[in-house]
């Protein structure tokens, strides 16, 4: 009954909501990256206003010099980031998100792997996001998925900050043969590696508001094309 979005290609926010209620769903929340809510924050937070969104979630960091980033593909760029990048981008996130908030609608981060597989000093970018935000003003949506490629226990994070996270993705993996470094083979709910039975109950212990199915692709893609 509830979705979220990732991008509009060019549709306004009555067509959009239109169509949602057509198909007897409502539109919660949607993902933009730094890169777009940086110049183009008014425009995003009205488009949200008149969809109706619960939430703006931030799903892709930027450089704090983004000529550091050209020519560099999207996963080059994020095991680019700095630790001190990653300050910044917390930073932009509470600026941000005051302004979001200030509309009624909740700013957010969503993971991926990045921030938990890099560690400088010991310390993961993750945690640097989690300690520089303000909890008021950002809000964290866990891509259980991702946490787990990345190396951390999804666990871990649900029960040490359980009011931070007020949205999950969830996703499955086949890892039986999978290594660090490898591209993940994805699969349906059910037919993966992740242990929910021990992640959904520490969710139940958060502040878990929308669990969204996450399908990042098919293990037989061309029967779907």
């Amino acid at each position: 009954q509830e979705v979220e979005a990732a991008g509009f290609f060019g549709h306004s926010a009555a067509d959009v909501k239109q169509a949602m209620a057509n198909a007897g769903l409502r539109c919660v929340s949607a993902h933009y990256g730094l890169v777009d809510l940086k110049p183009k924050l008014g425009e995003i937070i009205q488009y949200g206003k008149d969809l109706g969104l619960s939430y703006i979630i931030c799903s892709a960091p930027m450089m704090r010099d983004p000529s550091r980033a050209k020519g560099l593909s999207w996963n080059a760029m994020m095991e680019a980031v700095t630790l001190d990048d990653w300050k910044w981008n917390a930073e932009q996130f509470n600026t941000i998100g005051e302004k979001v908030r200030a509309a009624g609608i909740q700013l957010g981060y969503h993971n991926h792997f990045v921030e938990f597989h890099r560690k400088e000093g010991g310390v993961r970018p993750y945690d640097i996001i989690l300690s520089n935000t303000d909890p008021r003003l950002v809000t964290m949506e866990m891509d259980v998925g991702w946490v787990v490629i990345g190396g951390a226990k999804p666990e871990d994070y649900l029960t040490k900050y359980p009011t931070r996270f007020t949205q999950l993705h969830v996703k499955e993996f086949k890892l039986a043969n999978w290594k660090p470094g490898e591209e993940p083979i994805s699969t349906e709910m059910s037919k993966g590696s992740l242990d929910y039975k021990s992640i959904f109950a520490a969710a139940r212990h958060a502040n878990i508001h929308h669990i969204y199915v996450e399908q990042e692709a098919f293990p037989d893609m061309e029967t779907f094309a």
